[in-house]
């Protein structure tokens, strides 16, 4: 069995590269200039390169945050 300290440290280092992959994809979204699309309650949401949050890509109307 790993020590517990052991195991948290490596969820801690886990954790802390999956945050950077996230904000590196957001961020090659925005330069691409194509919404990044995720979940929200249930929903499809699109993260549009200008930071609305929108239903559709096309939509003019933003989704409740």
């Amino acid at each position: 069995m790993v020590p517990r300290d052991k195991t948290d440290k490596l969820g801690q280092m886990a954790e802390k590269a999956l945050k950077e992959a996230v904000k590196g994809a957001l961020e090659q979204h925005r330069r691409m200039k194509v919404p990044a699309v995720y979940m929200r309650n249930g929903r499809i949401v699109y993260l549009m390169p200008d930071g609305r949050v929108v239903n559709k890509p096309n939509d003019r109307k933003s989704a409740k945050k």
